[in-house]
């Protein structure tokens, strides 16, 4: 891979040959090569800054990270892809589970759904990684869709021991002990029926009335290849009193490439009762329309050509939502912006099979799932755990609005998954040209996709010193240096990306950003819950709440949590004379059971969480531990007792929530959550009773999010420079000085009577190195999708069969 810089770089590589003037002995650089530092420097002065500029002008290390290996199997990593396919060709072995192959089935065949590893339980990996016990026992999660019933449902199953041989005698087991409700790992599907909704349902509906949508909208919605109108509404379906509930509304239809159809609402709703497999049983129950409710087609039909009916504006695609540039260019914007290079290559290594990753005193292992996508395990600081677990579990988009569409939505998005949208990353855009890519897989349909390149790891420089002081004789400075771990989802209409960070004062960093097109209200009646955002066009406000699992171990598994709060105070002392001063101090308390584990953060940031290890203090006898505190806004649900979810995110109601750690309890949702959200297979609620926090195997569940009122800045695209929620933990007491202090990327400067008098580098690279300078666009010829590979029937001489743009 090409190490590129930009053109101003180069500029100003140029405008610094002037200010030294004749000190420079290097030759006329040629115009497409650009110059950057490297190699070991030294203590420097004045007088030998010529010898220092006259070093070698040869090509920068060109490489990428250093291959290691792991000292462990990554325990967490999917199922390889004779696994993938053993278990597959096994399940269909198995005559009692009447499963279908997918391309052939219809929507009364049972199919297979899901086929991954099932996460092994943390006590049994801890025997592995710290106690010289055996790797644990591989099985495979699966989910089955059984429609060959009219109680559809998914089947959680657990298969296993790995691999399945012709020697081996493995066994299917319904998985439910990873649930709070016991019901042999089976959830109701009311997605069963999906294509006859639309073809025996929705489409007919919407014939009835073709004569208006043409009147209003100049299009129909028919199932056709020449439809201009789509039909789609509420996630989850109302659940209540035993009948399923939709609530749809047309949309127009995008007219080119670009994804507007979630900007461009009609306005016109109605509402169906779909309890059941039988769609003649189904019931029409109403239609709405300028805030108007017609309980039936006929009275709808005779409003809307009586005299005096108001018809409202449609909503229309139009420069105004698409995604390429437009408008004058900006000043000065054809020229190249800056470009971060990587002139001495990866200072970082990986284990590619083992998806093991060492950057300075980190070290973890990379594992990547279909619901939630990518996490981290086993996470160590100067060899030292840390953290056990690090990974999102459920991400929630809840709505509001006037209209019955905006007031249902609570999108619950693990249902989609993270994993299977977890596409190619674009380089130089979404990470740098020169991190690290890895692949990931998933399985969909009797294959397994690869999305190329969809994780980045990669080095960067932030935009500000992590250290800095000036003095009247110098002053200091260092480097904010710190390594990313990044992934971007493309879930419907919304781009989620997470990057967990690791920095050189021990902090460890996620942060969650959100872009892409909102979906939108329509704009008549909804002043009370968004702004008007274009002709006809409302921003529907919602909440974001994504929640992480951080499974603490602080120098061993049994931690407590210390709640230190700022608080006001007012304080007599030996010194005041008997008068009390008002002031501040510290209130200190351990948080005793998980009666106290649910609470938000302090107001004013008062009160700051640690986790710490009540039996490891330091020399000074103060707790070591790590405190968690928000890096950028974070948001729990503002919906109280939310109609649309019920028990399906209890998860989402506060910013902080701490339990005591379970192999039982190993996530704070199930991707199917939204099919029952009276009686979930994962009410979260239920983790929490009554157990001890203190000096116990802890785990504290955080939301990040945000709230999202949209504006006409949202149009387009929302940006991630607002749309952005993050958490740090870093260490409190931990060690006895700042661990930054080790990096030899600082300078310090002495100067005395106007003028430097010396600068002290401490080895930082510092020789000239040549860049070859090149267009990003050749990278991205080379985007390429993802990667099939057949499981059933399985060729493991030829696995791959074809290519798609997507999943």
């Amino acid at each position: 891979m090409r190490l590129t810089i930009s053109v101003a770089a180069f500029a100003s590589w140029l405008l610094l040959s002037c200010l030294i003037g004749d000190a420079l002995a290097h030759p006329k650089p040629d115009p497409k090569t650009a110059w950057v530092r490297q190699g070991r420097g030294r203590k420097s002065s004045p007088r030998n800054l010529q010898a220092r500029s006259s070093m070698s002008s040869s090509s920068c290390v060109d490489k990428n990270a250093t291959v290691i290996k792991a000292p462990r199997h990554n325990v967490w990593e999917g199922l390889t892809d004779d696994e993938t396919a053993s278990v597959v060709k096994w399940l269909f072995q198995q005559t009692a589970l009447n499963l279908t192959v997918t391309e052939d089935a219809g929507e009364w065949d049972n199919t297979i759904e899901l086929v991954e590893l099932m996460r092994p339980n943390k006590t049994d990996v801890l025997s592995y990684l710290d106690h010289q016990g055996p790797a644990p026992s591989r099985y495979a999660h699966v989910v089955l869709d059984n429609r060959a019933t009219t109680d559809p449902h998914y089947a959680d199953l657990l298969v296993g021991p790995l691999p399945i041989t012709n020697q081996s005698t493995p066994t299917w087991t319904p998985l439910e002990y990873p649930y709070t409700r016991k019901t042999h790992g089976r959830v109701r599907n009311l997605d069963a029926d999906y294509s006859t909704i639309y073809s025996e349902w929705l489409y007919k509906i919407s014939a009835s009335i073709a004569d208006i949508t043409l009147d209003l909208f100049n299009g129909t919605a028919l199932g056709l290849d020449n439809d201009t109108l789509d039909i789609w509404g509420i996630d989850p379906l109302w659940q209540d009193d035993g009948r399923i509930i939709r609530w749809d509304t047309f949309w127009n239809m995008p007219t080119d490439e670009f994804d507007t159809g979630s900007i461009l609402p009609l306005g016109l709703f109605f509402k169906s009762d779909v309890t059941g497999r039988d769609p003649s049983q189904w019931k029409l129950e109403g239609w709405l329309y300028n805030d108007v409710f017609y309980e039936t087609t006929e009275a709808f039909r005779n409003a809307f050509f009586s005299p005096g009916f108001v018809k409202l504006k449609p909503n229309f695609e139009g420069p105004w939502a698409q995604t390429d540039q437009r408008g004058p260019i900006l000043p000065q914007d054809k020229q190249q912006p800056p470009l971060m290079v990587a002139p001495s290559g990866a200072r970082y290594s990986v284990d590619l099979d083992r998806k093991y990753v060492t950057w300075m005193d980190f070290s973890f292992y990379i594992s990547f799932s279909r619901d939630t996508g990518v996490s981290v395990f086993d996470i160590r600081y100067k060899g030292q755990r840390v953290l056990y677990e690090l990974g999102l579990q459920e991400a929630l988009a809840h709505y509001a609005g006037n209209d019955p569409i905006q007031s249902s939505v609570a999108y619950l998005d693990s249902y989609y998954g993270f994993g299977p949208y977890a596409f190619e990353l674009v380089k130089g855009y979404d990470c740098p040209v020169y991190a690290t890519y890895l692949n990931s897989s998933f399985y969909v349909s009797e294959t397994t996709h690869t999305h190329i390149d969809s994780l980045c790891v990669f080095e960067y420089d932030a935009d500000y010193p992590i250290q800095r002081h000036s003095t009247s004789d110098y002053v200091s400075s260092t480097k904010n240096v710190y390594l990313t771990l990044r992934s971007v989802s493309t879930i419907g209409n919304y781009d989620y990306m997470t990057s967990y960070t690791f920095h050189m004062d021990g902090t460890i960093g996620v942060e969650v950003r959100a872009s892409g097109y909102i979906q939108a209200a329509y704009y008549a009646h909804n002043e009370d819950f968004g702004y008007r955002i274009h002709d006809a066009l409302s921003g529907s406000m919602h909440d974001h709440v994504l929640n992480f699992k951080a499974d603490f171990d602080i120098l061993g598994v049994n931690n407590s949590i210390e709640l230190t709060t700022v608080a006001p105070v007012s304080r007599n002392f030996t010194w005041s004379g008997g008068r009390s001063r008002n002031t501040m101090a510290l209130e200190r308390s351990i948080l005793s059971s998980e009666d106290e584990g649910r609470f938000n953060w302090g107001p004013n940031g008062a009160t700051m969480i640690h986790v710490i290890n009540q039996e490891a203090r330091n020399q000074y006898g103060e707790y070591r531990g790590y405190r968690v505190l928000p890096a950028a806004g974070t948001a729990h649900l503002t919906v109280q007792d939310s109609s649309n979810l019920a028990h399906a995110a209890h998860w989402a109601e506060y910013d902080i929530q701490v339990t005591r750690q379970h192999d039982h309890e190993p996530r704070a949702a199930h991707p199917y959550n939204s099919q029952d959200i009276h009686e979930p297979p994962v009410n979260f609620a239920e983790f929490f009773d009554g157990e001890s926090l203190n000096q116990t195997d802890l785990v504290v569940w955080l939301n990040l999010g945000m709230h999202h009122v949209p504006h006409t800045g949202d149009l387009p695209n929302t940006v991630f420079t607002t749309a952005h929620s993050g958490v740090q933990f870093t260490p409190l007491n931990y060690l006895l000085g700042g661990p930054s202090r080790q990096t030899v990327n600082m300078v310090r400067v002495n100067y005395a009577n106007g003028s430097a008098t010396e600068v002290k580098t401490f080895g930082q690279a510092e020789d000239m190195c040549a860049v070859q300078l090149s267009g990003i666009e050749e990278e991205l010829w080379r985007y390429q999708g993802d990667v099939v590979v057949r499981k059933f029937p399985y060729d493991p001489n030829d696995p791959y069969y074809e290519m798609e743009a997507d999943a």
